[in-house]
């Protein structure tokens, strides 16, 4: 029960924050009569429960803490109240002098530091009453009842103002001046709003799709992707705006080229398949904000390698990017080195959650869905053709993309007498597209349909 607690505030509450830049306050952030303003901390949502004069944290997870120096702090607190019962979503974060990072808090949980704090800022119930998710004046009063305005456990501390312009006060202060990682605007209207910095990364392109129509000949969309180790892309994302039309062109004519085989296929915002492109094209990109996971759980997205051609290894947890936006090609930068498309420009500023991936709930069998087999006699020997296309059904387990099409050549007077292809897709029509395209290539004058 507690766990679904936490579960059921991630999805109604957190995942409902919508992301501002710091040039968007006054022109995204909606008109209202008061705006409660706060500083967002660089950590993880905890829920403190306080039950039988005993506290401790649970996130949406399962991951309980019953042991940080911090809970006593919030015992003493809450029994000073005279509160029997309580559920206060907060951040747990590692309090020091310097803005600290997501990462900076994984060590220090393992060794249970005093520098981890908890900043309340919602109220779900308190001895049973539950409070209105949307009045937030209430709450942020409470909480400054409750708790002191710094120390291990604390009230996130709010301030109220009435203008967008003093939002934007508010944020300089907070980011620019004290290097804070960002602001959280809570409107009367019960809006919620989580103002941080653009960010920037390097990633090396690994795909691409022309435009059509009056837009061919320019390039529509990237597919981009980090290293994780030697010829090892975990793909994170699609880039399709902040171009120019000259640099569609340009960046068009020197990908072109570049194109590979590839065994996993990846379809684009149009619904066609990338082409797959040598990883030698670094580009940078702006994206106001990083997400681990979404309403289905952890974001998983596939990871290849490269030696002449790619192959896809497993769907691992990745992240989604809001608003990318194309800003350069990095000639100065090479996309085959881990040094300048590192995949820990992510890990260093959000936690990627490895989840148990050696176990699975039981999961319903694949589903074949195409079938069709070939025979040739040939010199007195039989040679046969077969196509195969299955739906995985496996593809949230992270382990298995959603479609896979397996192509069989045996022929007993060849030295290599059997050949092998396999290709995977996460879509349905370009997988059908995959084996209709295989039997046009491989079936021709002679081939009996089996």
């Amino acid at each position: 029960m507690m766990i679904d607690k936490a579960k059921t505030y991630k999805r109604a509450v957190a995942r409902r924050y919508l992301p501002v830049s710091s040039e968007e306050i006054v022109s995204k952030v909606r008109e209202a009569d008061k705006y409660y303003l706060s500083t967002k901390f660089d950590g993880h949502l905890y829920i403190l429960i306080y039950e039988d004069k005993k506290a401790f944290l649970v996130n949406h997870f399962g991951t309980i803490h019953n042991d940080l120096p911090l809970l006593k702090k919030a015992e003493e607190f809450l029994q000073k109240a005279g509160i029997a019962k309580a559920y206060i979503p907060g951040e747990l974060y590692l309090q020091q002098s310097e803005r600290t990072y997501v990462f900076d808090l994984v060590a220090a949980l393992d060794d249970k530091s005093e520098e981890i704090a908890f900043a309340a800022f919602d109220i779900l119930s308190i001895d049973n009453q539950e409070y209105d998710l949307k009045n937030w004046e209430e709450k942020l009063t409470k909480l400054d009842e409750l708790f002191p305005g710094n120390g291990s456990v604390h009230s996130v501390g709010s301030k109220t103002v009435e203008s967008r312009k003093d939002i934007v006060d508010f944020y300089k202060q907070v980011v620019e001046t004290d290097g804070q990682e960002g602001v959280i605007v809570k409107s009367s209207e019960g809006m919620i709003y989580k103002i941080k910095p653009l960010h920037t990364f390097d990633t090396v392109v690994v795909g691409f799709v022309e435009g059509e129509g009056h837009r061919e000949g320019m390039l529509r969309e990237v597919l981009i992707a980090m290293m994780t180790d030697k010829d090892t892309y975990q793909l994170v994302g699609k880039i399709g705006n902040g171009f120019s039309d000259q640099e569609r062109t340009d960046l068009l004519k020197k990908l072109k080229p570049l194109s590979v085989e590839s065994n996993y296929f990846e379809s684009s915002g149009a619904k066609v398949a990338f082409t797959m492109v040598k990883p030698e094209i670094v580009v940078e990109f702006s994206t106001l904000d990083i997400v681990p996971e979404n309403s289905k759980g952890i974001i998983k997205k596939m990871r290849l390698t490269f030696d002449k051609t790619y192959s896809a290894l497993s769907l691992l947890p990745s992240v989604s990017f809001m608003t990318s936006i194309f800003k350069r090609v990095r000639d100065d930068k090479k996309g085959n080195n881990p040094d300048d498309v590192r995949f820990d420009q992510i890990t260093k500023l959000v936690e990627i959650t490895d989840g148990d991936l050696s176990t699975q709930e039981e999961q319903d069998p694949s589903k074949l869905l195409e079938r069709k087999v070939f025979s040739k006699e040939s010199k007195g020997a039989t040679m046969v053709r077969k196509f195969v296309l299955w739906k995985t059904n496996k593809e949230q387990s992270g382990n298995y993309p959603a479609y896979v099409f397996h192509y069989t050549d045996f022929s007993p007077t060849r030295k290599d007498m059997l050949k092998v292809d396999l290709k995977a897709s996460s879509n349905k029509e370009q997988i059908h597209l995959i084996f209709n395209e295989s039997l046009e290539k491989n079936v021709k004058k002679g081939w009996v349909e089996q």
